[in-house]
């Protein structure tokens, strides 16, 4: 199973980074501190737009693969435990392995509550204890 961010949100910031040149040829010529500031932010508009375009997590029948600028395959009988964060910008899942080493994935995800108990369930690990 496949999750992934929206299409919607790379969507909005291609779109966003079109405007951004759209508004360079319509007549402005901006100086030297002017492209200072525009190209990194539009550099940085594209590269999360790409991201977040690329990004796929499956779940195959004993692993996971991250897919996205870079690959990274991780077994799902090393999962020792799996938590939900709240941040500021939402949740955020956090598996961590036998080797101390941790995968996480934002909320943002498409089905983001069917994958930490889609996890939950192949690591055979228990229910959290909901605090009050």
């Amino acid at each position: 199973m496949t999750f992934r961010y929206p299409k919607w949100l790379s969507y909005t910031r291609f779109a966003l980074a079109v405007v951004m040149l759209v508004a360079l040829y319509i007549g402005t010529n901006p100086k030297f501190w002017g492209w200072l500031l525009f190209l990194p932010l539009f550099l940085t508009i594209l590269y999360e737009g790409l991201r977040t375009h690329s990004y796929a997590l499956t779940v195959n029948d004993g692993r996971i693969v991250v897919a996205g600028f870079k690959r990274d395959e991780y077994r799902i009988s090393d999962i020792a435990g799996i938590n939900v964060w709240f941040a500021k910008g939402g949740r955020i899942g956090v598996v961590t392995f036998a080797d101390r080493t941790k995968l996480s994935f934002p909320s943002n995800l498409v089905d983001f509550d069917k994958l930490v108990e889609l996890l939950r369930a192949k690591a055979n690990l228990p229910a959290p204890v909901a605090e009050s």
